[in-house]
């Protein structure tokens, strides 16, 4: 009896080696019901593997005899719609990656229990409720009059969001409250029957609070590393359109809606926004592209453009959505820039000390952005200058980083009252080097009390450089107010008046509240990073926190910034100064063109085993003859190599022979496309 013809899934299979990196073909059992887009598990390699079913069909070049079937469908929902499909597609070709390694980054675990309390609430599975509704929009003329300082750009795209699309990149006037402008554009996205994805870089992000409380019931939210029930649901509640707006990190840019009309990225040049494992994609690209093929609006928002943003804006692949240039400059900062030569030799100049002071006698903030967590990032005696260096490993040793807890708000109210009993006692807290115990960051070797100087046998020590902790420390003797050390989102904020010593990770999106004075006295050792973007990343961040001083103010005369510097003709010094970003990608494409660097070609990373000269010829040999090889150079704890690349979907498919040959051989070339640190 003829059994008929057989049923084959083509099986996308979450394994790793590039070299697996195609669908593997399936039967499906008679009494099992599968159509493309479900998730499945199957067998592989003796291992029970999940996997994404891409296609259903009769034909195969197996055998039958030889082909397994598929053990199950992980539920009956359809997982990947075929124009999601092509989206993930897109993005393995884009990033050089597998495709299964990003259908396991855009697809979340399963949880049954969460499908059965959702089936059992109405909405589940999809196609089962109705669609929610959302309330009015805000009044539009009040929208538009928000918008109109940017011109005929903010108005087209306020038109586009309300029922166009198009792809942009907006540069906030300085003091503009962002969280209010991007829950306006979400409100209108939901009012004319679409749906939005706005992604940020920091869990703590008061914008992504506004846009949340906006939207209400119909919102998820994926900030914080919610658990992985939680995750699917809020999933699922976006695959089933029982939620409209999606808010996330960068895990969050796959997560499907119903109608995608508005998708967001914040602060698109933030180094948090790329990610560290494959696929290696950035949400920028990812959104942009996503909402390309949805006909909705992507938008990118940042102050500094990324170089990547930068070369979208030359090819006019994004719209610029920019102030009038006279508004931008009546609502700037005022930004001094001092070189302290006529000073003695500290950590903050008298020009910067007297600025937080001031803040702090009008009852605000004062902001103090130190270059590093701690204390400092290594030790040097007090008497000679030599580095502290580790018995065991050579490493240079540092103060262990104990917290006394309480949280900040605690620890600055705690240091002030010490510090002002100590002034009634006529003692000088913390103005003597350290005696105290020291640790080595590499080995873990630690001792009780520092080591007597190889030279001159002083056991005294002082920071090479200052960290938060330290400039606090050094703050608590000169500021009559509480000083607290924010070094993550998590961290919270006194009231003020008080001065806030904050690391990068603790700058978000807005202000913690009104800022009178910002104090940058790092900026050079971040435009000295060894990293191609150091420029550009230390420029975005000083103008974010420079920007506060301005929030919500009507004369930003008011405002003050000081930068302090050894090299005030820097040309990202003087664009910070004259608040023009394009002034300093000018003077850095003129620097780069010389060495070919992005965003004149693509920088494409890539991490090996340990190098020899065989494997760099075998680089060498499959690249275009047009691109460029550099290396071996350090990177992420492994060596690796940069490609200049001229155009950079041919440079990833002539790598494609050699990856899937070193796979095979049980090695791994990883690739890294628009990585963000380049050097």
């Amino acid at each position: 009896m003829d059994p008929g013809p057989v049923r084959i899934a083509r099986v996308v299979v979450e394994v790793e080696p590039i070299h697996l990196d195609r669908p593997f073909d399936y039967l499906i059992p008679e009494d099992v019901e599968v159509v493309a887009g479900m998730r499945v598990l199957v067998s592989f390699a003796g291992r029970r593997v999940r996997g994404l079913v891409v296609e259903v069909t009769d034909a195969t070049d197996v055998e039958p005899s030889r082909l397994r079937p598929l053990q199950r469908p992980l539920g009956e929902h359809v997982w990947v719609r075929s124009d999601e499909l092509g989206l993930l597609r897109w993005a393995a070709d884009r990033f050089g990656a597998p495709l299964a390694d990003v259908v396991r980054h855009a697809l979340p675990d399963r949880t049954v229990d969460v499908e059965r309390r959702a089936a059992e609430a109405g909405w589940f599975p999809p196609g089962t409720a109705r669609r929610p509704s959302s309330d009015p929009a805000p009044p539009v003329d009040e929208v538009a009059a928000a918008w109109q300082v940017y011109g005929d750009q903010g108005r087209q795209l306020l038109a586009a969001v309300a029922e166009g699309h198009g792809s942009y990149l907006w540069r906030p006037l300085p003091g503009e409250d962002l969280a209010e402008r991007v829950a306006e554009l979400v409100q209108v996205t939901l009012a004319g029957g679409r749906d939005a994805v706005v992604i940020v870089p920091d869990p703590a992000s008061p914008t992504a609070d506004s846009v949340v409380r906006a939207a209400g019931d119909l919102a998820v939210d994926l900030r914080g590393g919610p658990s992985k029930r939680r995750t699917y649901k809020a999933w699922l509640e976006a695959r089933c359109g029982q939620a409209r707006v999606v808010v996330g990190q960068l895990g969050a840019a796959f997560v499907p809606v119903e109608r995608l009309g508005l998708a967001v990225v914040l602060d698109e040049a933030n180094p948090a926004l790329k990610a560290r494992s494959s696929p290696r994609h950035h949400v920028r690209e990812v959104l942009l592209e996503r909402s390309r093929r949805a006909g909705a609006v992507g938008l990118a928002v940042g102050t500094v453009p990324s170089a990547v943003a930068w070369r979208l804006l030359r090819e006019r692949r994004v719209g610029a959505v920019v102030p009038f240039a006279e508004a931008e400059a009546q609502a700037r900062p005022r930004v001094e820039v001092r070189t302290g030569w006529d000073q003695p030799r500290a950590r903050l100049l008298r020009e910067s000390t007297a600025a937080l002071r001031t803040a702090v006698a009008n009852g605000s903030y004062g902001i103090v952005l130190a270059g590093r967590r701690g204390v400092g990032a290594a030790l040097v005696c007090a008497g000679c200058g030599e580095r502290y260096q580790c018995p065991t490993c050579a490493s240079s040793l540092a103060v262990p980083n104990v917290d006394p807890g309480g949280g900040a708000e605690a620890q600055a109210h705690r240091a002030h009252r010490a510090d002002r009993a100590d002034r009634a006692d006529g003692a000088d807290r913390g103005s003597q080097p350290g005696r105290g115990a020291v640790r080595c960051e590499s080995c873990g070797w630690s001792a009780r009390r520092a080591p007597a100087c190889r030279s001159c046998r002083e056991r005294r020590f002082v920071p090479l450089a200052a960290g938060a902790r330290q400039l606090a420390s050094e703050l608590r003797r000169t500021i009559d107010a509480p000083v607290a050390v924010l070094e993550g989102y998590g961290d919270t904020s006194p009231p003020p008046p008080a001065v806030l010593v904050m690391t990068r990770g603790s700058a978000l999106d807005a202000p913690p509240g009104t800022v009178d004075a910002v104090v940058l006295p790092d900026l050079d050792g971040a435009l000295r990073r060894p990293s191609l973007d150091a420029a550009e990343d230390a420029l975005r961040l000083a103008t974010t926190v420079a920007g506060w001083t301005v929030h919500g103010r009507r004369d930003p005369a008011a405002s003050r910034v000081v930068v302090q510097t050894k090299d005030p003709e820097h040309h990202a010094i003087v664009a910070l100064h004259a608040w023009d970003p394009g002034g300093f990608w000018r003077a850095e494409l003129a620097q780069r063109s010389a060495f070919r660097f992005p965003p004149l070609t693509h920088a494409i990373r890539l991490t090996a085993p340990p190098p020899t000269d065989e494997l760099a010829d075998a680089i060498r040999q499959a690249l275009p003859s047009h691109d460029e090889l550099l290396g071996p150079l350090p990177s992420d704890g492994r060596d690796g190599y940069l490609v200049k690349s001229v155009d950079r979907g041919e440079t990833l498919a002539a790598l494609r022979p050699l990856r899937e040959t070193l796979a095979r051989d049980g090695a791994d070339l990883r690739v890294d496309v628009d990585p963000v640190d380049a050097l």
